[in-house]
Order: C-alpha cells, then sequence, then structure tokens
C-alpha cells in the first residue's frame, strides 16, 4: 500500500479515537473542562508511533577559562649550560688586525677593525680559505668597533665619537652616518628587527635600525651577578652571543629577560698570543649554511670555524 495512503489512515484513525475519548470524557463529567484520563493502549501505541522526535536540549553553556600566562623566567635563577670548543679549520688571520667584529654574509666573511696607530679603523672582506684581503675601506679619524648586516648595507660603531658609519655591503662604499651621543660603541648585531648594541656596561641597548633612535635595554645577568663588558656581538635566531671582555668566555644572552643562558670556555684556542694585554678573544661569526660558529681575537693570527660543545 502506498505510504501516503497508510499515513492518512493512521492520521483518521488517530483523530478518531481521540475525539470519541474527549467526548465521551466531556459526557460523563459533564464539568466545563474536560477530565484528563489516560490513553488507552491502543492510543498510547498510536501516538507513539506518530509522533515527532523532539529538538534535543541544548549542551549547558561551560564557562570559557583564559589560559595562565606564560611567565619568563627570573634571569637571575637561570643557570647557564656551559660548553667547550672544538676546532673544525684553523685559517691565517692578518695579526695587524684588531678585530673588533666579524660578520659572515651570503659565504663571504667580513671583518671590522679598529684603534688608533698600526691597526687602523678598517673594513674588510676576507677570504675564509687563505684568510687573504679581498678589499678594504679605512677612516683613520675614528676608532672603529662592532659591526652589524642590516639587509645589503653594514653598520660599524666607533669606540668613542658616537658616530655608526654605514657601508654598501657589496662594493664597501660609505653610503651614510648615524650619530648617537648617548654612550660608547663595543659590540652590534641585528636580530632582524633591532639592532642589539653593547657600550661596555652590563646592558643589551636596542635600536631601530632605520634610525638609530634608542628602543630600551636589558641587564646581563650571569648566574644573578650583572656581567659588564660584553664585547663583539653576534645575533642568532632568538638569542644574542658575545665575546666578555678581557676573558676568554663567549656568553649567550636571551634578549628578552638578559638571562645568560650558556657560558662557553675559549681557553681551548691555544694559539700563541701577541705580548699585548687587550689581544683577548674578539670577534665571532655564525655560518648558517655549515651552523657553525668562527672565532678570532684582537692582533691573533688565526681563525679558527668551531663547533661549541658540552664541557668535558
Amino acid at each position: 500500500m502506498p505510504i501516503m495512503v497508510v499515513t492518512m489512515l493512521v492520521l483518521a484513525l488517530v483523530g478518531s479515537a481521540c475525539a470519541n475519548t474527549v467526548q465521551t470524557r466531556l459526557g460523563d463529567s459533564g464539568e466545563r473542562v474536560p477530565t484528563v484520563a489516560p490513553l488507552t493502549a491502543e492510543e498510547q501505541a498510536i501516538t507513539e508511533a506518530t509522533a515527532v522526535p523532539a529538538d534535543p536540549a541544548p549542551a549547558p553553556a561551560t564557562e570559557s577559562v583564559a589560559p595562565e600566562p606564560t611567565m619568563a623566567p627570573n634571569p637571575a635563577s637561570v643557570v647557564p649550560e656551559r660548553l667547550s670548543i672544538q676546532v673544525l679549520r684553523e685559517v691565517p688571520h692578518d695579526p695587524n688586525n684588531f678585530t673588533q667584529g666579524l660578520v659572515i654574509h651570503d659565504g663571504r666573511m667580513f671583518e671590522s677593525t679598529g684603534r688608533f696607530g698600526p691597526s687602523t679603523t678598517r673594513l674588510l672582506e676576507i677570504d675564509r680559505s687563505t684568510g687573504a684581503t679581498v678589499q678594504s675601506v679605512e677612516s683613520n679619524d675614528v676608532f672603529g668597533e662592532g659591526l652589524a648586516l642590516v639587509g645589503d648595507q653594514f653598520v660599524q660603531l666607533t669606540y668613542t665619537e658616537g658616530i655608526a658609519l654605514i657601508w654598501d655591503a657589496d662594493t664597501l662604499e660609505k653610503i651614510g652616518e648615524f650619530r648617537y651621543e648617548d654612550s660608547e660603541g663595543w659590540g652590534l648585531c641585528h636580530d632582524g628587527d633591532r639592532l642589539v648594541m653593547t657600550d661596555g656596561g652590563d646592558r643589551l641597548h636596542f635600536r631601530d635600525p632605520e634610525t638609530f633612535a634608542p628602543l630600551g635595554s636589558v641587564e646581563i645577568v650571569l648566574e644573578g651577578v650583572p656581567l659588564a663588558r660584553v664585547n663583539e656581538l653576534e645575533c642568532v635566531g632568538d638569542t644574542v652571543w658575545g665575546n666578555v671582555f678581557l676573558t676568554d668566555m663567549i656568553v649567550e644572552i636571551d634578549p628578552a629577560t638578559g638571562a645568560v643562558i650558556t657560558v662557553v670556555d675559549g681557553s681551548a684556542l691555544e694559539q700563541p698570543r701577541p705580548f699585548e694585554s687587550n689581544a683577548v678573544l674578539n670577534g665571532i661569526a655564525y655560518d648558517e649554511l655549515t651552523a657553525t660558529f668562527w672565532l678570532t681575537g684582537k692582533l691573533w693570527d688565526s681563525l679558527y670555524e668551531v663547533n661549541f660543545v658540552p664541557a668535558s
């Protein structure tokens, strides 16, 4: 039998049964409002068979709980990892270079030197296979310091002159300068957004790479103690590596908190050093292609390609 005919018969039966029931109850009671009486078994079966399912009750609303904010560790409580140096390669280095900065750009190595006298302020490109100078420019009226690459330009600090020199990274032609009167110039690197700078004190200073305007600073802390004289810098990922002047120590700093998170003992570089109090480890560059570091020092006669490995 067709489904439509069955449905019409069922509805007719339900309507007839319900009408008879109501009429019986009204006639029996004589009340103005019909008395509600239980359905017969036959009526209950027909009602259940034709009932439309009710919409499910909505689930009770749950109150959203905001996640707990992630708190940066207290820099005074950070215990740094201790590493040492594994030398992979040694290359000659001009012992007249009073090294202040070292940068690798597109596989090419560049060095900033400073000092008045025999070691002048220069920006050089160095052949990493031989240590020979490929090209260089001089600025004899200033004392050169840290070096950073910003896009296709180098920014080179000066010690006390309050000038940051700007060079074309390809031709080494001077194309401008920044002026700063608020600090000395020591180390410099670029983290992709900001210039990170040191001035001999115990802070990392942040500057706008387009204007050199100050953007704030953070105290450098090694195991709860402020650490001063962090010199030549290298930005690698989210951290900053730096030499500590007059020592063989290299540190990795979290610029968000100032905490020193790694300390590298560089005394394994046992090359002969000149009898000069300032001839210390100073020069650190990271090669993204090989994930290795290059190190040298002021007036050193060698460059080293190295890995940082767990201290034995």
